[in-house]
């Protein structure tokens, strides 16, 4: 398959070069490569996982998307994960749980609410319902990257939140001061702009230098002013659709959230298919299972590069798919991790 488009024009003339400067010198690798470090983290591609906190057990329920744990992705090389924060018991629920679908309000009454005014206990990673699948606490998984980033000084982790109860930035702080992950959190030295676009992003060196190694974005109820490593989503991001459902024949990639037109600096290209069946008016959409993703070939490099050149055929060659993100990441023989050094400029 034609492969030139994957990789920006201009960066497919200079990434080599430095790469190749880089090998020389001996300098110590920034996300696993010395050719990465001098490149501003908005320069950089990263592998995503979908609903990271989404794996077994259980395994018999449709609502998986991962097959490993987050410690486990972190170690094979994903260096960003999407994760949905989620109060469990009646309340759960889009800001609180006043909306939602008439499933989510139904599910909602079979989950347990929490015991204590903990905020520890009342903030965990769920499906939309914690009813059907609940990986407990969110300090629980920060405490994984953290211990992830305490092993492993040279690396850049970013976190993408759906905030699916609304909760505010000060109640999602205790979770990361329990786990330790806020002594990593990035604050950016820079504020946000009516042009949404063109902010001074560290380097990856830099960012390492300093200790702010972790990245966090939130879509909803970001308050810099109190926690100010809880970044909002949509002005630094924009996301591809994320509504794919089977079969696709090809990935699109226009700019789905926000739907202003205006662009950003940081691309999520959304790269997994979900199955549909409409109930009345309602659609219920579920991930693919494993088998699946394996069957439809989704995650193959061939499938990647197609949706990779379409994104350069829209946004142009020069821009750089920042998060390139799969449910099970780990099918497609390591086809993610391949685009993302193509895009990076990095040579096998």
């Amino acid at each position: 398959m034609r492969t030139t488009g994957v990789l920006p024009l201009k960066a497919a003339a200079i990434f080599p070069l430095v790469a190749g400067l880089a090998r020389a010198l001996g300098a110590e690798p920034c996300n696993g490569h010395a050719e990465l470090c001098g490149r501003a983290y908005s320069n950089v591609s990263y592998a995503c996982t979908h609903n990271a906190y989404s794996y077994p057990p259980p395994s018999v329920l449709p609502v998986l998307n991962q097959e490993r744990t987050i410690a486990e992705q972190l170690g094979d090389g994903v260096r960003a994960l999407m994760l949905d924060v989620v109060r469990p018991g009646p309340d759960a629920g889009a800001s609180g749980g006043g909306g939602g679908s008439i499933v989510d309000k139904v599910l909602s009454w079979f989950s347990a609410a929490p015991k204590s005014g903990d905020l520890l206990d009342a903030v965990h990673l769920c499906h939309q319902s914690c009813a059907l699948i609940d990986k407990g606490r969110l300090s629980d998984a920060l405490t994984a990257i953290r211990e992830f980033l305490d092993a492993n000084p040279r690396e850049v982790v970013t976190i993408i939140f759906e905030n699916v109860s609304g909760f505010s930035a000060q109640e999602l702080r205790p979770s990361f001061e329990a786990a330790g992950a806020d002594k990593y959190a990035f604050v950016p030295g820079f504020a946000p702009t009516d042009a949404h676009s063109g902010y001074p992003w560290p380097t990856l060196e830099q960012m390492i230098a300093q200790g702010q190694r972790l990245v966090v974005f939130i879509d909803e109820n970001a308050d810099p002013a109190q926690v100010p490593y809880i970044l909002p989503e949509w002005e630094y991001v924009v996301e591809t659709p994320y509504a794919n459902i089977v079969p696709v024949a090809q990935f699109p990639c226009n700019q789905d959230r926000p739907r202003d037109g205006v662009s950003r600096d940081l691309v999520v290209m959304n790269h997994f298919a979900y199955n549909r069946a409409t109930i009345g008016s309602e659609n219920i959409d579920t991930p693919l299972t494993a088998a699946q993703a394996r069957e439809h070939g989704y995650n193959s490099i061939d499938a990647l590069t197609a949706h990779a050149e379409t994104c350069a055929a829209v946004w142009g060659p020069h821009r750089i798919m920042n998060f390139i993100t799969l449910d099970y990441y780990d099918i497609g023989d390591g086809a993610i991790f391949q685009l993302v050094d193509r895009i990076n400029g990095i040579s096998a």
